[in-house]
């Protein structure tokens, strides 16, 4: 299947982009660094693939009478944020992974450890099922010291991009789809376990 024209607009139009960031973490995987950020980075991966950690992290919590509210809201927000990524919007744009653009990107994405990925590459599907899940439970409780949730996401994003199987662009509109899907899960949940007697009290 070719690229789609919304494809190939991306790459003309952040090229510059997504190519100074991704020529800043090639650094950051060629420094001395690299020997803590490789795995780390694979961790996360694995973390994020196909939402069965965070799908289990939902349940968790929604077998918790206090933490209720929370695994429902993040339950609905991954299976929100599923269809409008990885069934509306990846076959629709169908934009190749990095690693398949250039001789440069599949050598990095080989030594990184080469993850197995479906040709779709907008957007990530990890960074939106991070960042729904992190929106979802930020928003269905007290927000009091829940900001730093927001760290997983990002590091799940620089994850992508530094595996060489996202452009930046890329885990951008999943940080964003996830954000939308997650606080949609949020509200959702809190519709859905309100007490009856407070159903007509808005």
């Amino acid at each position: 299947m070719q690229p789609s024209a919304f494809a190939l607009w991306l790459d003309r139009a952040f090229a510059g982009f997504d190519g100074g960031i991704l020529a800043a973490l090639r650094a950051c995987f060629l420094s001395p660094g690299g020997a803590v950020l490789t795995p780390l980075a694979r961790l996360l991966a694995l973390m994020g693939r196909d939402g069965v950690f965070l799908l289990l992290v939902g349940a968790a919590l929604l077998c918790f009478r206090r933490t209720r509210r929370s695994g429902l809201a993040v339950l609905l927000g991954i299976a929100l944020g599923f269809l409008v990524t990885n069934v509306l919007l990846k076959p629709l744009i169908f934009r190749p992974r990095p690693y398949a653009a250039s001789a440069l990107f599949r050598r990095w994405w080989l030594e990184a450890g080469a993850a197995a990925e479906s040709d779709r590459s907008f957007p990530s599907g990890h960074a939106t099922v991070a960042m729904t899940s992190a929106a979802a439970f930020f928003r269905s409780g007290s927000a009091r010291r829940r900001w730093p949730v927001f760290f997983f996401p990002l590091a799940m994003a620089l994850s992508r991009c530094y595996l060489v199987v996202h452009y930046p662009t890329d885990v951008l509109a999943g940080l964003l789809i996830g954000l939308g899907t997650g606080l949609l899960g949020a509200y959702l949940a809190r519709r859905a376990l309100r007490p009856r007697g407070n159903l007509t009290k808005e």
